[in-house]
């Protein structure tokens, strides 16, 4: 557990899918990660002038080496705030863990006075699609339980409902229903925040925000029946968490870059 000190409104940041490469003119489906997702930090810095964390919520790496992880490292660290990772598909964990190693980055439960943060891991090794293990819902209830007076974000990588795209929700969390049936459970759940989607949505569910956020590098077409790529930028998404359990959000994308995309690509 972490403990992080903030003012009456936590001010995050969430950026997500930065597939990196371990060499710095790696590519996504055309497009250099590294570059597009400096891009997108350079805005973040010129709209964000305060901000308490950052969250990374998956597929930090294309390649899964250890150099691509220590770029997302070091990119961060003029930010001088925690920032916190977990795994998407394709993140291998022992180069992950390596680089986060001395770090906060992989701290799963974050408190402040009056939230936490429960961040889970969803990746199933060798899969593109998601499941929340019986660990990863045992510590999320534990969370919920200790603290009731707190109000809770949760994030994972693969999105726990349908996103209307049905290439896309055949690879999302194969237990969402499951999950979304325990978080009814509990009055404390304000928001649950994911990526893996490449594509921004924002959408209130039985007094619950559920929100997905633009990739920093290539986005997916939404509502697509198959794969397909959009020509919208690389973006991040802020999120400011109210002391009265209030949730402001916002998603901003790079503006005035053009990006090289390769359309004739049919997956990733």
């Amino acid at each position: 557990m972490y403990s992080l000190d903030s003012d009456d409104t936590l001010r995050l940041v969430q950026i997500t899918d930065t597939h990196l490469n371990g060499p710095e003119d790696g590519h996504l489906l055309g497009m250099k990660t590294l570059h597009s997702m400096r891009c997108v930090l350079d805005v973040v810095r010129t709209e964000r002038t305060q901000i308490d964390a950052i969250l990374v919520t998956g597929d930090l790496s294309q390649d899964g080496t250890e150099t691509a992880y220590q770029h997302l490292h070091d990119a961060l660290i003029p930010f001088q705030c925690p920032v916190f990772w977990f795994e998407g598909n394709h993140d291998q964990p022992e180069p992950m863990q390596a680089v986060a190693s001395g770090t906060e980055h992989l701290n799963r439960i974050i408190r402040t006075q009056h939230w936490q943060l429960i961040l889970l891991n969803s990746q199933v090794e060798g899969a593109v699609y998601g499941r929340l293990k019986k660990d990863q819902l045992d510590l999320m209830e534990k969370a919920l339980k200790e603290r009731p007076d707190l109000h809770t974000l949760i994030s994972f990588h693969h999105h726990p409902i349908s996103m209307g795209s049905a290439w896309i929700d055949r690879i999302g969390v194969k237990n969402g229903d499951e999950f979304c049936s325990l978080i009814r459970q509990y009055d404390n759940v304000r928001a649950v925040l994911w990526g893996h989607v490449h594509q921004e949505s924002d959408q209130m569910i039985h007094g619950v925000r559920f929100m997905s956020t633009p990739s920093t590098c290539v986005q997916f077409t939404p509502g697509s029946e198959d794969f397909s790529v959009d020509s919208l930028p690389p973006g991040y998404r802020w999120i400011d968490l109210h002391a009265d359990g209030r949730l402001e959000t916002g998603v901003s994308r790079v503006e005035g870059i053009e990006f090289e995309i390769d359309y004739s690509v049919k997956g990733y």
